[in-house]
Formats: C-alpha cells, sequence, structure tokens
C-alpha cells in the first residue's frame, strides 16, 4: 500500500484547522501521514496546531506564501502520493482510498480529482466543467485537493512561486500535462470547499487576472503554441464567442503577439522580451 501524505499549509486559520485534519484522521485510507505547515501565522494558529496529536508539525521562520509552504511540507513529506488540503476545506473519509486506488491502477494518470461541494457561506455543490485538455490552457477546472505522485510532482518543478496572486494549482496541472500526464475525475462528492464571508485568495486572483494569465502563459509557452485549436482561437472569428472573447481580451492579444512571433521563428526572442 503506497503512503499518502496529506499536506496543508495554514496561515491564520487556526479556526479551522482542526476541521481539515480531522477529516483526512477519518481517511478510511490507513497508510497516510498528515503534514501542517504554519506559515507565521499572527493568531493562534502554531498554538492549535501543536495540540494535534499524530501529525507532522512543520513552523516556518518566515512568511513563504502558500506556493514555497507547501513545496517546503512536500519536500519534507516521506508519501509516495500527496494530497494538498487547505487548512479551512475538507475531505470525506473515503476521498483518498478511490483516488490511491487510481493511481495505483493506471501509471499513465498523474491528477486525481472529484465531484466537490461548497460549505459555510454557501452550502451548494460546486459547478465543475469536464476536463478537456484543448481547453484547459484557457482555464481551470481541477482545484489543488487532488492526488498526484511525489515523483511526478518533483519532475514538475513543483509549486511555482512567481503565482504570486493564487492559481499556482493551475500552473502545476499544466506542468503535469506537459509531462504527458492524463487527468482523471471520480464521478462522487468528496471534497469540500469553504465559501468565505471576508475575501480569499480565489477574489484577490480574480482582481489580478491579466497578470496571472500573462504568468501562466510565461511559464508554458510551448503549450500554448503546440495547442490545436490555438491559432483558431486566437485568428478565426472570436466574435462568435463574444462574452468568452471579452473576458479572455488579455489573453487573445497575449497570444496573437507570441504566435505571431513564433511563425517567424523567434519564439527565442519573445521569451526574452517577456522576462523584461
Amino acid at each position: 500500500m503506497k503512503k499518502v501524505s496529506v499536506i496543508i499549509p495554514c496561515y491564520n486559520q487556526g479556526k479551522y484547522i482542526k476541521e481539515a485534519v480531522n477529516s483526512a484522521k477519518k481517511s478510511s485510507y490507513l497508510n497516510i501521514e498528515i503534514v501542517v505547515i504554519d506559515d507565521c501565522s499572527t493568531d493562534n494558529s502554531s498554538e492549535i496546531i501543536k495540540e494535534i496529536k499524530d501529525i507532522v508539525f512543520i513552523q516556518n521562520k518566515e512568511n513563504l506564501g502558500v506556493s514555497a509552504s507547501r513545496n517546503k511540507a512536500i519536500e519534507n513529506s516521506t508519501g509516495d502520493y500527496i494530497l494538498p488540503l487547505d487548512a479551512d476545506d475538507k475531505i470525506a473519509p473515503e476521498y483518498i482510498e478511490l483516488a490511491a486506488k487510481v493511481l495505483d491502477e493506471n501509471q499513465k494518470t498523474g491528477i486525481v480529482y472529484c465531484n466537490a461541494q461548497y460549505f459555510g457561506k454557501h452550502n451548494k455543490p460546486m459547478k465543475i466543467k469536464p476536463f478537456n485538455k484543448k481547453d484547459f490552457i484557457y482555464g481551470n477546472c481541477i482545484f489543488n485537493c487532488a492526488l498526484f505522485r511525489k515523483s511526478d510532482f518533483m519532475k514538475a518543478g513543483k509549486y511555482r512561486e512567481n503565482m504570486r496572486y493564487g492559481n499556482e494549482d493551475w500552473d502545476l496541472w499544466l506542468s503535469f500535462i506537459e509531462l504527458g500526464l492524463d487527468v482523471y475525475k471520480i464521478p462522487k462528492t468528496l471534497f469540500c470547499y469553504r465559501k468565505h464571508f471576508n475575501p480569499s485568495r480565489t477574489k484577490t486572483c480574480l482582481k489580478n487576472i491579466e497578470e496571472t494569465q500573462k504568468q501562466i502563459i510565461k511559464n508554458h509557452l510551448n503549450l500554448y503554441l503546440e495547442n490545436e485549436d490555438f491559432a483558431s482561437r486566437v485568428f478565426y472569428n472570436p466574435e462568435k464567442n463574444i462574452k468568452k472573447y471579452k473576458k479572455y481580451k488579455k489573453l487573445y492579444l497575449i497570444a496573437l503577439i507570441l504566435f505571431i512571433l513564433a511563425l517567424f521563428g523567434n519564439v527565442y526572442l519573445s521569451v526574452l522580451l517577456w522576462t523584461k
């Protein structure tokens, strides 16, 4: 039985952390470790975490951010499989067992996730679009709480710390796709995502969506250029879906410039320009 490490970063989520940890402890999968990393919380998170038994606790000496904290926790974990879990969310008891079974039986599968539900401010099912490799470069449909192999994670280059405003999970999944790995969705609701009354990282990311999209393209330039219908989305009648065009207008303009440069063999030049 492969060992699964549940990775829980925490920053000022002391009132939720026990609920997240307990949901992992109730797992029907027996071979797990729970790694909680506190990113210099200013509330009582650290004190609460220290009281929780049977976990691995890591205390950052300085605030690193969620990407660096997850990377640090995963590097110090001992599991073959990794399941990130935010400190304010929770999982169903059978989630790890069902997801691990998929990875055990399918070496080409690199990401396993499931249906999900909101709780907290709202209690309702999450509307998640089906995964489609062609469309995935234009928007994420896989939340961060998905199971993957630690070895694939290291090959993918871990979470990129240049994703300052979020979407580090989408960026990681794109790296997995670049490795040629497949995606599998369990048709059961096994993950609960907390909706807050106060602003969340998701809202912060939405406020900085243009910069986030720009960074995603920089990180995965070849994946965008090699996408089969990329050219048609850029050049051929984007007005046929005007709402999508307006939503991704910045992305289209950026992609158009990169695509033209690629046609003239100047992809390397475009990368240099983007890094300035």
